[in-house]
C-alpha cells in the first residue's frame, strides 16, 4: 500500500522593520498595538501599559525627546523599546545625552523594561538591540527587575555587539505572594505575630471610633479622594523633611490624569479610612493582572497612636484577597512597615550600556565616578532623601 507523502511549506519569514517614534501623535497611534504586545510579553505590569507611559510623557517629559524604537515582522509589532533622550545635565554629573526608559524620574515607575513578544524573543530582541546601539548613545535602563529574563538577554546581546555593560542595585520591592491564601490564613500564617497585633489594634480603633473604609466608585469621587490622599500624604511627611511624591504641578497633573484613565479601566483602587467621618488614612493603588500595586499612602498624624497607616494596609490586603489578587506589591522602598507585611522581595537595578567607542569608554568612567559619589551620599542620607535620590537617578 502506497502512503501519500505530505509536503510541508514553511511560513514565510519577513525581514524585520525598525522605526523610531519621535512624535506624540505617533505615540498616541500605538495604543492598541502596544497593549496587545505587552499582554503577549513576559513583562506585563501596570507601569509598562501604554496608558501609564503616554500619561507620563504628556506630563513629565521635562525637556526629553521622544525616541521609541519599534520592531515589526510584516504588519505585526514584535518588540519595542519605550525610550526618551535626556539632555546633558551638568548638575547631575552627566555631561552627555542619555537614552533612558520612559517613566523614569520622580514618578517612581517600577519594573521598567523593553517589551518583546514572548514567542519571538530571538530575532526581535537582536534587531532591537542592534538598532538601539547604532545611535551610539549611552543607554540607562533604570528601575528594572534584576530577575527579568528579557533584560538579562538584552544586556548579553549588547555585550555581544561590543558594548560595555554595568549593573547596580537601586532599590528593593517588598511584595506578598498571596497564592493559596485567604485573609485569615495569611494574617495568621506561621512565623509571624503580625495578626495578633493587627486585630488588637483594629478592635481598639472600632471601640474608639465609628470606622469605615470606602473605595472611590465614581469618577468625581476618585478626583475628590485623590485630593484627600495627597493632603494626608503631605501631612504625614511635613515633619519628616517633606516628600517629592506630589511636590510639583506636573506630578499632580500626572496623577489626576492617570487616575482618571485607571478608573475608566477599573484599575484604580483608592481607599479612604475614616474615623467618625474624618479622613484618617488613605491608600492609592492599582489592580492589574491579579496584582494589587500599593503605590502611595498617607495618614493624619493626629491619629498615629492608633496605627491607622498600618491598619489601612491590612484592610486593603484583605480587599485585594477578596478580589482574587495573587500578589500585593508594596513597590520600591525598604521602609520597615512594608517588611512587616511582605514575604518576598524583588531587586531593582539600573542597567547601563556604553557604546563601543572612545566616547562610550569616557562616559563609563564618568558614570562610575558619579555612582561612587551617589553611593557615599546615600550611605549617610536619611530615608526620605534616599527615596528622593532613587526617583531622580
Amino acid at each position: 500500500m502506497q502512503t501519500e507523502q505530505l509536503q510541508t511549506h514553511p511560513l514565510p519569514t519577513h525581514q524585520l522593520q525598525t522605526q523610531w517614534i519621535t512624535s506624540s501623535e505617533e505615540f498616541l497611534a500605538l495604543r492598541d498595538e502596544w497593549n496587545e504586545l505587552l499582554i503577549n510579553s513576559r513583562c506585563n505590569t501596570i507601569f509598562l501599559t501604554w496608558e501609564w507611559q503616554y500619561t507620563w510623557w504628556m506630563n513629565l517629559a521635562e525637556g526629553r525627546s521622544l525616541v521609541i524604537l519599534t520592531v515589526r515582522d510584516g504588519n505585526q509589532l514584535v518588540a519595542l523599546a519605550p525610550m526618551s533622550l535626556r539632555p546633558a545635565d551638568y548638575s547631575r554629573l552627566v555631561p552627555f545625552r542619555v537614552l533612558e526608559m520612559l517613566g523614569a524620574g520622580s514618578v517612581g515607575s517600577d519594573y521598567l523594561s523593553i517589551i518583546v513578544r514572548s514567542d519571538d524573543e530571538g530575532r526581535a530582541l537582536t534587531e532591537l538591540c542592534r538598532s538601539m546601539i547604532a545611535r551610539k548613545f549611552v543607554i540607562e535602563m533604570n528601575n528594572t527587575d534584576r530577575a527579568s529574563t528579557i533584560m538579562t538577554k538584552a544586556a548579553l546581546r549588547m555585550r555581544d555587539l561590543g558594548c560595555r555593560t554595568a549593573r547596580y542595585t537601586q532599590n528593593f520591592c517588598p511584595y506578598i505572594d498571596l497564592s493559596g491564601y485567604t485573609w485569615n490564613t495569611y494574617i495568621t500564617r506561621p512565623g509571624t505575630s503580625n495578626g495578633v497585633r493587627y486585630h488588637k489594634k483594629l478592635r481598639k480603633l472600632n471601640r474608639t471610633f465609628n470606622v469605615s473604609l470606602s473605595r472611590a466608585m465614581t469618577e468625581q469621587g476618585s478626583s475628590r479622594d485623590l485630593e484627600v490622599l495627597i493632603n494626608l500624604h503631605l501631612k504625614r511627611w511635613n515633619d519628616k523633611g517633606g516628600s517629592n511624591a506630589f511636590d510639583s504641578n506636573e506630578l499632580r497633573n500626572f496623577h489626576f490624569a492617570f487616575s482618571h484613565v485607571a478608573f475608566q479601566k477599573d484599575w484604580l483602587r483608592l481607599y479612604i479610612l475614616r474615623l467618625d467621618d474624618a479622613p484618617a488614612a488613605a491608600v492609592y493603588g492599582f489592580y492589574y493582572m491579579n496584582t494589587f500595586y500599593y503605590y502611595q499612602a498617607g495618614f493624619d498624624p493626629q491619629f498615629s497612636q492608633y496605627s491607622v497607616g498600618q491598619l489601612s494596609v491590612g484592610l486593603t490586603i484583605e480587599q485585594a484577597i477578596a478580589e482574587g489578587a495573587t500578589e500585593y506589591d508594596l513597590l520600591h522602598g525598604e521602609e520597615e512597615y512594608k517588611y512587616e507585611w511582605a514575604n518576598n522581595e524583588r531587586e531593582l537595578v539600573c542597567l547601563s550600556i556604553y557604546p563601543p567607542n572612545l566616547q562610550g569608554a569616557l562616559c563609563s568612567q564618568m558614570m562610575e565616578i558619579r555612582k561612587g559619589v551617589k553611593t557615599l551620599i546615600l550611605s549617610r542620607a536619611p530615608a526620605g532623601l534616599r527615596d528622593r535620590m532613587y526617583t531622580t537617578s
